[in-house]
Parts: structure tokens; C-alpha cells; sequence
């Protein structure tokens, strides 16, 4: 004799409860492969982003106690994914004394700490030199991987076998990459 199972009533989903069901977990598997395959076509332009403290940051160089104020700008690069341009931009540089005056160029080292799809605390080293003019710009390419990410910019001592940090923590962009 055989018997037959009746399924209970805590058992059985309504077809109207399966409907959501199914609408959300499709809703969220777009997402996630919309996330994971990139953030659309690749144009050179501002980014999405949020910027949590600021672009302008004050620092110091390598000699005659020279200093300044630089502006930090993120774009995308044209017909790039997942490239990112960072443009650091003179506010004009002070030093003092003769060694100023005998070499009025201050040199930088920047940080570019990312965060992204690519891989997390991924770091990538530049020197910049600004003078006391303003407007003098230093560019440099970040490879973030598309989607979402973050780029921390902080500059440090150039001449020191120890990497101290001349300014603190620099701007931070979130952002969607293209």
C-alpha cells in the first residue's frame, strides 16, 4: 500500500509569494552582473564620485623648507576601462634661503593607495616637482579595474629611506570606473 504525502500549509509557497521571489532574485543578479561587468562605456570626463574631505592639501618637499597647496582632480581616459587619470595641480610653492633661491623647485612623492575589483591596499609611486608659479600640473594613469573603487592620494618624503608622510591623510575619491 502506498501513501501519499500531502504537503502543509507552512510548507507551500503561493504562486503570488514565488512571483516576488523570482522578481527579486533576478532584480539582484542584474545588479551583481552589471557591478561585476563594468559601469558602462569608456568616455574621458569627471567620474561618478563622492569625495569625503576635500582636493586641496597642503605639503612639504625635499629642501629649504619648501611648501604648497595642491588640488587634486580624477577623470577617466578616453576608450580606456578601468583607467583612471589623476591630475595634481600647483597652488604655487614657497621655500626658504639660499637654496631656494639657488633651486626653486620643490619635489613631491605621491602615493596613490586603490582600492578596487583589481585587488585591495594596491599602491602605485610618483614624483612631482612644482615651482612658485601656479598651475603647474603633474598627471598620472591608475589602473583601478571597472566598477566601483577608491583612490587615496598621500604625499611622502622624497629623499628618505624611511617613507614618512609630509601631509595627512590626502583626499579620497569612491567612484565608479568605466
Amino acid at each position: 500500500m502506498r501513501r501519499e504525502i500531502k504537503p502543509t500549509a507552512r510548507y507551500c509557497l503561493s504562486e503570488e509569494l514565488m512571483k516576488r521571489l523570482f522578481v527579486l532574485l533576478a532584480g539582484v543578479l542584474t545588479v551583481v552582473a552589471s557591478v561585476t561587468v563594468g559601469a558602462g562605456q569608456a568616455d574621458a570626463g569627471p567620474l561618478q564620485q563622492l569625495n569625503t574631505n576635500g582636493n586641496t592639501f597642503g605639503t612639504f618637499g625635499d629642501h629649504s623648507l619648501c611648501r604648497g597647496a595642491i588640488t587634486y582632480r580624477i577623470d577617466s581616459v578616453a576608450k580606456k576601462r578601468g583607467l583612471v587619470k589623476v591630475t595634481a595641480t600647483s597652488h604655487g610653492f614657497l621655500g626658504e634661503g639660499a637654496g631656494w633661491k639657488k633651486n626653486p623647485r620643490c619635489r613631491v612623492l605621491f602615493k596613490t593607495e586603490i582600492h578596487s575589483g583589481r585587488g585591495l591596499f594596491l599602491e602605485k609611486w610618483t614624483t612631482g616637482s612644482f615651482g612658485p608659479r601656479a598651475g603647474e600640473k603633474k598627471v598620472w594613469d591608475v589602473l583601478t579595474g571597472s566598477g566601483p573603487g577608491y583612490i587615496g592620494i598621500t604625499t611622502y618624503a622624497v629623499n628618505s629611506p624611511v617613507r614618512i608622510p609630509q601631509s595627512p591623510a590626502g583626499p579620497a575619491f569612491f567612484m565608479i570606473v568605466p
